[in-house]
């Protein structure tokens, strides 16, 4: 009888995991079924900051915050620090 506990147990940790990796398979063919639309290219011009350009690139649902950041990481921005003439990457969508 101790011997069952620990079978039953390592049985059920397989069967979850197994129902994880159907899921993780699922959710992840329906994000490649979807098309990434490119980023837009933005050329800084004086006395632009992130927070200025994002928000002239935002939707009316978006996520000011999240948008400056992705902006600043797709970019190859380091310390939020942009100059005038550098090509900035907006993602759209």
């Amino acid at each position: 009888m101790q011997i069952a506990i620990p079978q039953l147990s390592v049985r059920l940790a397989l069967l979850v995991a197994g129902i994880c990796v159907v899921f993780l398979m699922i959710a992840g063919s329906a994000d490649a079924n979807t098309p990434v639309a490119p980023p837009i290219q933005y050329v800084v011009e004086a006395g632009d900051t992130l927070w200025s350009i994002a928000a002239d690139n935002a939707g009316p649902e978006m996520d000011m915050r999240r948008l400056v950041s992705d902006i600043g990481q797709i970019s190859g921005v380091e310390n939020g620090v942009i100059f005038p003439g550098q090509v900035l990457l907006i993602p759209t969508g």
